[in-house]
């Protein structure tokens, strides 16, 4: 306790939790998101209920006590503190803006770009109130506490429930999210995959707040935020550039973050190419190019990755040379990584009004954040230092007190996406914008008690990056609200293999680590483990991938995953075959889904590519949801 007195202030972490939907009711129906970066997965088959329903993803939040000097004293919990936990979600899509493009872009100043007209127009003066799921703070203490519920806020005469509070045994705060559930109020079917008039979802966001006192004494608390997000269908898998990387790289640019002094090939650079790799499992472009046995697999190349001397340099160069990079002037659809970008709607063939529009297009395909390329510059270059293999810790448990705070911060993002924000998977394009932080990952509070101003029926670039715009801090609800209303029908548009830019029916794609595109199914998985088969026939099978949305037929797939989307399939971890080589000794498979495959897919596996009928499918999956809607 004597360790406690030089305690002078608190922050709670991480500064933003990642809360996710899903619809199982159960009691604990929910488990709580990564606290550490490298944390492994559930058991298999424990995402979802015994009756087949999709956990909630809890963010857990907690406190940390710093001395005068900014070191790390203890975490505080209801053990050696007396806490009361506050957080505030909200909802305010319906009468937010419609997306139409990321509004810090220059593309969306293009004179063919739809303007952000107020979702719900028609809806005016004090009935657009109905139009927000409100329903106030609530407050929780104590430890292994629960029943804090945000079951009062309405949309129209719908009654709409955005989650709930709870303590685990030490006192720390769960924040759990809504059921997924969405709805539209006139009963109209959803038309696009974003502005869906009339309807509501119950994703949410706000601040997280604490009063703490230590022997009667009460200690400033710096404050969080929580967002509940869309669910994550490949729990263990990194993108290549996370929101954490996104969000670092901004904060070093903005003088929050120190700049690291050197690069570490163990933390720097292996992880680019992990990634890469890793995300075989979800997109066959990706395992045609980085996956096991193709020509860049990580593990292959790691010998030559790790060499520094001058006679591998050409070798790196190389590289270098294959990352997309606004760095330098470069474009092509081939470079790495194979991501689109945030203005994919300004990607128009070139016609005679616009004969080389592929050129002037700056956002049109991704690229890692600007830290990651000047990394790996230096990495080409041969000015990296390389710390070797570190033991990652699987549990907060195992991280010493002082990096805990840390490791809190990067696991909640480290499994978000930056790519791309169209509108986005988790969060969006706001994120990037200095004016909405206080301090490093921390959210700057805009005042609850003075009125937002009136921005008109149509947001513009020009307002909505003014000093007095809405992006000078935010208040609950403030950083959902710019996302495709409902979350669903963004879900099953965001796919892979379409516009001039298609190399195949895979790539680019938009956001695979959390909504795949192909993925190896339980029947081949079975082929692949099968000793009795030969190996021929075992390889065969695990190269094998199928469409992730198979069971999703004909041209209504937006509504078919309103009702439908805990019954696809999870990209889990097992074991793979201890008896074949050329094997890796982990695959990821996709959980069996409670969907019915369609009869012409079944059929055709055995080719170990994508089929033409998903490779038809998904081009036209997204002409009618992403692109059509959009451009009348």
């Amino acid at each position: 306790m004597s360790d406690l007195k030089s305690i002078t202030h608190a922050k709670i972490f991480p500064p933003i939790g990642i809360a996710r939907v899903g619809n199982s009711r159960e009691d604990d129906g929910y488990f709580i998101g990564p606290e550490v970066p490298d944390e492994p997965g559930l058991k298999l088959g424990q995402y979802k209920d015994k009756k087949g329903f999709l956990k909630r993803q809890a963010s857990r939040f907690h406190i940390y006590g710093y001395n005068a000097a900014g070191e790390v004293i203890a975490e505080l919990n209801a053990g050696n503190s007396d806490i009361q936990w506050t957080v505030h979600l909200a909802n305010k899509k319906a009468d937010w803006y419609q997306f139409q493009l990321a509004l810090d872009i220059a593309e969306a100043t293009l004179p063919d770009t739809p303007k952000s007209l107020k979702r719900n127009l028609l809806i005016a003066g004090s009935e657009r109130s109905k139009l927000i799921i409100d329903p106030g703070p609530r407050t929780i203490s104590g430890k292994s506490s629960k029943g804090q519920s945000f079951d009062t806020g309405k949309f129209f005469h719908l009654s709409v429930n955005l989650g709930e509070l709870r303590t685990d045994e030490e006192g720390r705060l769960l924040v759990l999210g809504g059921f997924g559930l969405s709805q539209s109020y006139v009963d109209q079917p959803p038309l696009t995959f974003a502005n869906n008039d009339g309807w509501h979802d119950d994703v949410s966001d706000g601040p997280v707040d604490a009063k703490l006192k230590i022997d009667g004494k009460e200690i400033p608390v710096d404050g969080a935020w929580v967002a509940v997000c869309p669910p994550n269908y490949a729990p263990e898998l990194k993108t290549v550039r996370t929101f954490y990387d996104l969000l670092f790289d901004r904060m070093i640019a903005w003088g929050l973050e120190p700049r690291p002094s050197d690069v570490d090939f163990e933390t720097n650079i292996k992880p680019i190419f992990e990634r890469l790799t890793g995300l075989q499992w979800v997109n066959m472009g990706f395992a045609s190019i980085f996956g096991y046995g193709a020509p860049f697999e990580m593990s292959a190349l790691l010998p030559r990755l790790k060499d520094k001397s001058p006679a591998n340099r050409e070798f790196r160069q190389n590289i270098l040379a294959q990352f997309r990079s606004v760095r330098r002037k470069q474009l092509g659809k081939n470079l790495w990584p194979h991501f689109y970008g945030d203005a994919l709607d300004s990607l128009v063939a070139p016609n005679d009004q616009n004969p080389d529009s592929s050129v002037n297009v700056k956002q049109g395909l991704a690229s890692l954040s600007s830290y990651q390329i000047q990394c790996l510059e230096r990495w080409a270059a041969g000015d990296f230092i390389d710390s070797g293999p570190q033991k990652k810790a699987a549990a907060l448990s195992e991280v010493a007190l002082k990096d805990q705070p840390r490791a809190l911060l990067r696991a909640a993002l480290d499994f978000c996406l930056a790519d791309a924000f169209h509108p986005g998977c988790e969060l969006t394009w706001p994120m990037r914008i200095r004016t909405m932080y206080e301090s490093a990952f921390r959210l700057k509070r805009r005042e609850t008690n003075v009125p937002v101003p009136d921005f008109g029926d149509v947001l513009t670039q020009e307002t909505v990056l003014s000093p007095m715009g809405p992006l000078n801090g935010a208040a609950a609800g403030d950083l959902t609200k710019w996302m495709a209303v409902p979350w669903q029908t963004d879900t099953a548009s965001c796919l892979s293999g379409y516009s001039f830019f298609s190399t195949s029916a895979s790539l680019p794609t938009f956001w695979p680590a959390r909504v795949p595109n192909d993925v190896l199914i339980e029947a081949d998985f079975k082929l692949l483990m099968d000793s009795s088969k030969s190996e021929g026939e075992r390889i065969e099978a695990f190269l094998k991938r199928e469409d992730w949305f198979r069971g999703f037929v004909g041209d209504n797939d937006i509504e078919q995953m309103i009702d439908n989307f805990h019954k696809l399939g999870i990209v889990e971890k097992r074991e793979g075959p201890k008896d074949l080589s050329k094997i890796p000794s982990a695959v990821y498979v996709e959980s069996k889904p409670d969907l019915e495959e369609p009869p012409e897919l079944s059929a055709s596996r055995g080719t170990g590519e994508i089929t033409a009928s998903a490779m038809n499918s998904q081009p036209q999956r997204m002409t009618l949801r992403k692109f059509g809607k959009k451009q009348k």
